[in-house]
């Protein structure tokens, strides 16, 4: 009886092996020779954020990795796949199950029972499904895609939390610094309204000049207020992305002071062909079409019938201490056969709805590639068009504090009057806070450039992870 079961099973898992799934292939897709820019042929560090030089910033990462709720979600979402894929794993393979009873019944003399009786049984049963449709096997390979489609999307929402972090980081470091330049402008501009006000009170100007130099003054602290609350709000998105408590949040611990940002580094881009292997976004988009793929296979062979088998052995004995002695074995195995006669279409809708969500993973597959192109061209030019930005914007204040050098010379050998002067200032001010945003825009499109490419995303170590 052993013998029999074991090659039922061994006859089902060797023609369980076909699949009515269709067989997966890549989507093509018309990729770029070039973007018009030199490539690399290094790759990007998988902590490409020390390339900024910055300790406290590399610290805050990774509290951000350690922390953040939205990486730990998917964290929790990679373990549900796993669990997931063990489930349908584990329906390639038979089941062994035991069971026990023991019973207690009274005499019943019309049948012929003049003693109450005792009864015991242990055995064991091993139930197999014949895959010989491939269901199993392709609802392994469909929540095994799925798995891997749920790392992926973790490591987009990592690889997206690092560039956020960096980012948010630099953003306030940025504030801070037109915090400090509108804080010493307010200081200058107040000397000058109070050094305004005593010549109109002496009557050496007219009270226009004075007004005028005080709306400047109003207007720069104005400036400095906003400022102020948009440092506020940007301390505070980023003590939420680095997952700190409520306490935290209130408590900001950030650097305070003005100090200049990094310059911004060198990124090998590498090449476009390689683009494909470089995005966890385009990993996952692949690996979920996988999944639909195999789905497709799962739900044909509702098709077919189900094909079972199942064995018991084990021992019955009217007395508990003969339970085991070999008078008292017992044995059993058989199959079981079940299959759609009638579903009103069942079936068919079922099958017809995986092909739909497959066809419909197929558009996402396309346009994630489309989108992660068009970041990529989007990162290399803005890149380099604000490198060019900032260095107008640095000639720019340069020529306005000589040009408020000659405007004050001028006014006061009377050549010309106050507003010259203002209007120098004003531009000046405006001109220095959008200096630091432009340098801010440099970093961040650097940032760009890295998460557009991945971010040194690993795809072997992906691929190798558990």
């Amino acid at each position: 009886m052993n013998k029999t079961i074991l090659i039922w099973i061994g006859l089902g898992l060797l023609i369980g092996g076909c699949s009515l799934s269709p067989k997966y292939e890549q989507p093509k897709a018309n990729l770029p020779q070039d973007f018009g820019v030199e490539y690399s042929n290094e790759t990007i560090s998988q902590t490409w954020w020390k390339d900024f030089g910055d300790e406290y910033l590399n610290g805050i990462v990774e509290e951000a990795l350690k922390n953040n709720y939205d990486l730990a979600v998917a964290m929790e979402r990679v373990s549900q796949a796993r669990s997931s894929w063990g489930y349908a794993r584990s329906d390639r393979y038979p089941s062994l199950s035991a069971q026990g009873e023991a019973t207690r019944n009274k005499k019943n003399p019309k049948q012929g029972e003049f003693d109450n009786y005792n009864n015991f049984s242990l055995s064991g049963i091993l139930s197999f499904e014949l895959d010989l449709w491939g269901r199993a096997r392709d609802a392994d390979r469909s929540a095994y895609a799925t798995l891997l489609a749920s790392k992926a999307n973790r490591d987009t929402i990592r690889l997206s939390l690092i560039a956020n972090v960096v980012e948010s980081y630099f953003g306030v470091l940025t504030l801070n610094n037109q915090v400090q330049i509108s804080q010493n402008t307010l200081l200058s501009r107040e000397e000058s309204y109070q050094y305004r006000k005593k010549e109109f009170e002496a009557g050496k100007i007219s009270e226009i000049d004075m007004q005028q130099a005080r709306s400047e003054m109003a207007s720069v602290r104005a400036q400095l207020q906003s400022l102020l609350m948009e440092r506020n709000a940007a301390q505070t998105a980023l003590m939420i992305l680095l997952g700190r408590d409520p306490q935290g949040i209130f408590n900001v611990a950030l650097p305070m002071e003005s100090q200049m940002l990094p310059k911004a580094p060198k990124v090998p881009v590498g090449l476009p062909s390689t683009l494909l292997e470089k995005r966890p976004d385009i990993e996952a988009a692949e690996q979920n079409l996988k999944a639909a793929n195999f789905s497709i296979g799962v739900a044909r062979a509702a098709y077919f019938p189900t094909i079972s088998l199942t064995g018991l052995i084990g021992y019955a004995s009217p007395e508990l201490n003969e339970l085991f002695s070999n008078s008292t074995s017992t044995w059993n195995y058989g199959g079981n056969f079940v299959s759609n006669v009638i579903d009103f279409g069942r079936t068919s809708s079922n099958v017809e709805l995986t092909k739909s969500q497959y066809r419909e993973m197929l558009l996402n597959y396309g346009q994630t590639l489309r989108q992660a192109f068009g970041e990529v061209r989007d990162s290399l030019y803005n890149h380099s068009m604000s490198f060019e930005r900032l260095n107008s914007l640095n000639e720019q204040v340069e020529a306005l504090r000589r040009t408020l050098v000659l405007a004050e010379l001028r006014y006061r050998e009377g050549y010309t009057n106050y507003l010259e002067v203002l209007t120098t200032q004003s531009n000046l001010f405006a001109a220095e806070l959008t200096q630091q945003s432009a340098n801010l825009e440099n970093l961040s499109s650097v940032i760009n450039i890295y998460k557009a490419f991945g971010g040194g995303w690993d795809k072997i170590k992906y691929a190798e992870e558990e």
